[in-house]
């Protein structure tokens, strides 16, 4: 008992790649699960085949964004065969930036306001964001790993953060303008990003 308490509370400076793998495909599918089952059936009371569809069109789009993402976590994480406690804990915080994304994602198609879109755009802003700290760490292990040189690619994670940065910020702020727009542009960045992933990292 008092061994598995020490071993518990001990610091842990690295762990396997498996062992996120399992945390984050697990806790995606808990939250693709949850989506599925807020799908209203026309055959509820006061649920109409047009609401049905809406429904499944919100359920499709915060598929897509979930999706994407785990596509992305996942490419990373093939660079690894360990993690640190840093990588852990910036992933705890893009798992709980992602988990609410598909809630916010369903206020903002129902109720478009700017309010609306803008918490969206916060929460999809501190995903993109824990997910390039992530790939910066995941690279910086691997050329901790291999001996090489992270130079190069530091000035390329560079350059992609200051445009996410720019990019999402931008979005924020016009979500308070023109949220309909902003809606639909994020619908858009949406689709882009699923089905023309980056080609590296």
């Amino acid at each position: 008992m008092l061994v598995n308490f020490l071993i518990f509370f001990s610091p842990i400076k690295h762990v396997y790649k498996e062992h996120l793998d399992n945390l984050n495909g697990g806790m995606i599918a808990i939250i693709l699960t949850v989506m599925v089952l807020e799908v209203p059936l026309p055959s509820q009371a006061g649920v109409s085949y047009r609401n049905f569809m809406g429904s499944i069109f919100i359920f499709l789009v915060s598929f897509f964004v979930v999706a994407n993402f785990w596509y992305d976590l996942n490419r990373l994480l093939l660079v690894l065969n360990r993690v640190t406690k840093k990588m852990i804990i910036n992933d705890f915080i893009f798992l709980a930036a992602l988990s609410v994304i598909p809630m916010l994602t369903k206020w903002m198609m129902l109720r478009p306001s700017s309010l609306a879109v803008f918490d969206y755009g916060i929460a999809y802003f501190i995903a993109n964001l824990m997910k390039m700290i992530i790939s910066a760490n995941a690279w910086e292990e691997f050329f901790n790993e291999v001996d090489g040189s992270p130079k190069m690619y530091s000035l390329r994670w560079g350059r992609r953060l200051v445009i996410v940065l720019a990019l999402n910020l931008l979005l924020i702020f016009l979500a308070y303008v023109t949220p309909r727009w902003v809606l639909l542009a994020y619908l858009l960045l949406t689709i882009y990003n699923f089905f023309y992933p980056e080609n590296d990292y």
